[in-house]
């Protein structure tokens, strides 16, 4: 079983002199878009592109795709005298000022939005990456969902790229979450019995005028209402494509594995979602520096070890589908340059200037894909330590993560 892979890349769309947020045209980069790569889109707020891959089966794949895209979305923008960027939340833009689609004919969707919402909708100015996860088996949704729910926090601190909010250091790595979270119905998801009790409260919702006829939930992690995927909503935009691959590749081990053990009924009981947004909360505020918890242990665990439990957990399926060692040299590398909020203040520190921080971010968001070749390196060699053998620095605690941590 191969779980299939998709991903919704949120681009800010900036002028190319101010470094400002600004409208783009996208009606005509649409029309320009040749058949087959993926679909380009807008969001309620015209200073945002969102890219589409097509369904993939590997994290090469996706990454290829979004650098294919995202070339194409800054060539549209350099019609137009601006550029492209990724990170959760603008620098020093304010939302008042940006116009959104509210058009009842053209964009019926966003105008419902507006009309319910009023200034929660206006005021959300953010910017995701959402993978999607498609398992064969549909009897096996519900239960990964539960499972997964664990790890969010884990991606949450490996995408954060959002320090800083109109012009101010929030002093999280992650604030977009404070943006969004103004919106009913997001955050954690809470454990569900099964996939129709998941459904009949949409339907519910929507029975009751709660939510519009055609929409479902905005957790962090939701079972799609049309796809049938699992969405991981999650993650801050990104602007590193080595770093999605990562992301991507250990949700898509995670998945499989945990697909395994729920097709052998093996899975532990769903963590309760108060659990699980403490350590959201803890990946927020200090990314990949942060301690997460592991309840069932009763212990805060730093953050090198957790991800070696991880990699511990994931190898058997890492190494099938041929991502190991490229995952555990992806981690150590992940976790040596430390979040892209930490590089947003690298770029600050330097000039004391906000606009050096968009600098920055076109720049790296502009780096391509470039397929990587067979890794030969270990962990100890990315952190400048004796060679050993490929695999064997995460396997210290391996059957504590899968009976603590599963997700």
């Amino acid at each position: 079983m191969i779980v299939s892979l998709g991903v919704e890349d949120e681009l800010q769309v900036v002028d190319a002199l101010t470094g400002a947020l600004a409208p783009f045209d996208i009606e005509r980069a649409k029309a320009a878009l040749p058949d087959g790569p993926g679909a380009i889109t807008c969001e309620i707020h015209k200073c945002t592109v969102e890219l589409q891959t097509p369904i993939c089966t590997s994290p090469d794949a996706i990454a290829s795709s979004l650098s294919f895209l995202r070339s194409f979305a800054r060539k549209q923008a350099a019609r137009q005298g601006q550029d492209v960027l990724a990170a959760g939340l603008h620098p020093f833009s304010t939302w008042q000022s940006q116009p959104v689609y509210q058009d009842p004919e053209s964009y019926p969707t966003y105008a419902w939005l507006l009309q319910e919402y009023g200034e929660v909708a206006r005021s959300a100015l953010s910017f995701g990456l959402h993978v999607h996860l498609g398992l064969p088996d549909a009897k096996l949704r519900i239960p990964v969902l539960n499972a997964l729910r664990s790890v969010l926090p884990d991606v949450l601190a490996l995408s954060a790229n959002s320090p800083f909010h109109e012009g101010r250091d929030t002093g999280l790595a992650s604030w977009r979450h404070s943006v969004l979270g103004r919106y009913p119905r997001m955050g954690i998801p809470d454990a569900w019995p099964d996939e129709q009790a998941y459904f009949n409260h949409i339907a519910r919702l929507r029975r009751l005028g709660s939510i519009a006829s055609h929409q479902g939930m905005w957790d962090d992690l939701r079972l799609h209402h049309r796809y049938g995927t699992l969405e991981v909503r999650i993650c801050d935009a990104v602007y590193s494509l080595e770093r999605i691959w990562l992301i991507v590749a250990l949700l898509q081990c995670e998945v499989m594995v945990l697909a395994q053990e729920a097709a052998r009924g093996s899975l532990p009981e769903p963590e309760p979602r108060i659990w699980i947004e403490e350590n959201k909360w803890r990946a927020r505020r200090y990314g990949l520096a942060a301690s997460l918890v592991d309840w069932r242990r009763d212990e805060a665990v730093a953050t090198q070890a957790r991800y070696d439990r991880w990699l511990a957990r994931l190898f058997p399926v890492a190494k099938k589908l041929g991502l190991w060692p490229r995952l555990e040299v992806a981690v150590a590398a992940a976790l040596m340059k430390g979040t892209e909020a930490d590089q947003q203040r690298r770029w600050r520190g330097k000039s004391v200037s906000f606009e050096s921080v968009v600098k920055g971010l076109i720049a790296a968001s502009a780096e391509p894909w470039a397929a990587s070749s067979p890794v030969r390196r270990t962990r100890r060699d990315i952190q400048g330590e004796a060679p050993g053998e490929e695999g064997t620095a995460a396997f210290a605690d391996a059957s504590s993560f899968s009976n603590s941590h599963r997700a």
